[in-house]
């Protein structure tokens, strides 16, 4: 795959300088000149979309084309002609607008025409073009708005039903019948089943490997930890293997196995990143999928994610720094108990003061010694087995706070049950003195400008999409608009919302209706020929 970078330079005679750059990857280069004459009817010049939806049509094939220069190689004008597909909205559905414009009888192809005067050129930095009835929005159909995985299925990692199942599935098999796999896409994880430990019910996952036809597809079977579905054990008529059960589409995290971040029978649990901050799935929470594909997928440019905050307890105090005497006593033991992320309490948590550091900071300070034995829990089996708690200063106080950013990240401090307490004692606040804990919560979507008075967007807790398939922002990975498949890295542990639009006529992948169909080219001199020339970067 190559680079291309394009650069449109304006100097002006009062030394004014306009610079637009743009840098993307391609694959193909393609170009096409054309003589073009008088007719009437245009010389097609160049067609785009799938390359099965361009049939017979005449010119260059410029089938997914991320940059099209077109430029008038002489002093003869042209006429341009771009041919589109139009939408109109039915009840927030996005669907082709079919309209008898005579004298060529009812179509949804609109036509623009624009005149190229001598040597002049136009660039299109996409070929992402429709049109749209009336002054509405052809990327506002469906909208999703801070909607976690948990918003989807009542908690369930998994979708609403996709499509029946229409032969009885086996062990031993990969071939599966359904009502319909226009839903599904090479690649899709699918899921039979919705329990875990129910025989009947029991999850498997799947991979779709091929598409056979419109009720046929080829599967990899029993990924990611699941069973392999059986027809004489699956029996339940809603969620097992057998004629007419149902199909889901899970977003579980690919990171790991299905039931990572779940562990009841219904498969309730958290659409989150893993230890190291990854989050994948093959499915943007089940959303963007129809049987019609006229309007499917994700809108470009329209996803926007924000992760939870940690839950977290502070002591209540100011103006602590890392030399600041915590006023405990030296080569001692002391004890709490702390709650985390909702679970059991850890009862009796002993740290041992240093001989000679009693600072919260510092080689053996006091927080030092804290940290030491929480980490040591993280490992050990346990109420704290694998939940990390950090303890720093923070703005002047000490703050406990939890290594997972999800719904349920909570921090609470509270008196042993028996040894000595460090409450009360030195710089510590007694325990009914120190600040209440402060559970997790999204951030605001916007924030408040103090000196204009207004609300401007807070990008800053935001990861966002490029309409080129690329997230940025606080993490960062891919997005796949047919499907909606997602890869992103960010902070690790943590639970999000997503906002996008779908099912919109700009919505998806390529298709022969979001696109610009063909380009055509017509001399505007009745009496001279003109020429014209076509770039397509593919």
């Amino acid at each position: 795959m190559a680079k291309l970078d394009t650069k449109l330079e304006i100097k002006t005679g009062l030394g004014n300088e306009y610079i637009c750059e743009m840098q993307d990857n391609y694959t193909e280069v393609k170009s096409v000149v054309q003589k073009v004459d008088n007719a009437d009817e245009y010389t097609q010049v160049a067609s785009f979309g799938l390359i099965s939806g361009i049939g017979s049509a005449a010119g260059m094939r410029m089938s997914g084309a991320k940059l099209v220069v077109i430029k008038n190689n002489n002093d003869i004008p042209l006429e341009i002609q771009i041919q589109t597909s139009e939408f109109k909205d039915n009840s927030n559905v996005d669907e082709l607008n079919s309209v008898d414009l005579g004298p060529d009888s009812a179509t949804v192809t609109r036509q623009i025409s624009y005149i190229l005067a001598s040597n002049e050129y136009m660039v299109l930095p996409s070929t992402w073009m429709v049109n749209y009835a009336e002054a509405h929005s052809a990327a506002n159909a469906k909208t999703i708005n801070n909607q976690g995985g948990f918003d989807v299925n009542s908690g369930k990692l998994y979708s609403a039903a996709i499509t029946d199942i229409a032969t009885a599935l086996e062990n031993d098999t990969t071939t599966f019948v359904v009502d319909d796999t226009d839903f599904f896409n090479v690649g899709d994880l699918i899921q039979l089943g919705s329990t875990t430990g129910t025989t009947a019910t029991n999850i498997e996952i799947a991979r779709v490997v091929s598409i056979t036809n419109t009720t046929t597809m080829e599967l990899e079977r029993g990924l990611y930890g699941s069973i392999t579905a059986d027809k004489d054990a699956q029996t339940d008529s809603t969620n097992g293997a057998v004629v007419n059960a149902k199909v889901y589409l899970p977003f579980f995290n690919t990171q790991e196995n299905y039931d990572k971040y779940h562990d009841d029978a219904n498969a309730v649990g958290k659409v989150q990143t893993n230890s190291s901050g990854r989050y994948t799935a093959q499915n943007l929470f089940g959303y963007g999928r129809t049987a019609d594909g006229v309007c499917d997928g994700i809108v470009k440019g329209s996803f926007a994610l924000k992760f939870y905050n940690a839950g977290y307890q502070e002591l209540g105090l100011s103006g602590i720094t890392p030399s600041t005497n915590t006023g405990l006593a030296a080569s001692t033991t002391y004890q709490f108990n702390i709650t985390v992320d909702g679970g059991s309490t850890f009862v009796d948590l002993a740290f041992t003061t240093d001989a000679t550091n009693l600072n919260f900071g510092g080689n053996n300070g006091v927080l030092q010694k804290i940290q030491a034995a929480l980490d040591t829990q993280f490992y050990t089996s346990g109420n704290l087995f694998e939940k990390q708690v950090t303890v720093g200063i923070v703005n002047g106080d000490v703050r406990f706070t939890s290594g997972t950013r999800n719904r349920v990240s909570a921090i609470l401090l509270a008196a042993p049950g028996s040894g000595t307490t460090p409450f009360g004692v030195g710089r510590i606040p007694a325990i009914g003195s120190i600040e209440s804990a402060v559970v997790a919560t999204l951030p605001d979507d916007t924030i408040e400008d103090k000196t204009y008075n207004i609300s401007v967007s807070n990008k800053a807790v935001f990861a966002y999409d490029d309409a080129k398939g690329n997230i940025l922002g606080v993490a960062t990975g891919t997005l796949n608009y047919e499907t909606g498949a997602i890869d992103i890295t960010g902070p690790a542990n943590a639970e999000f919302v997503v906002s996008f639009n779908y099912d919109s006529a700009h919505s998806g992948g390529l298709n022969q209706t979001n696109t610009l169909k063909t380009l055509s080219a017509r001399s505007l001199n009745s009496k001279l020929d003109s020429e014209i020339e076509v770039l397509g970067f593919v």
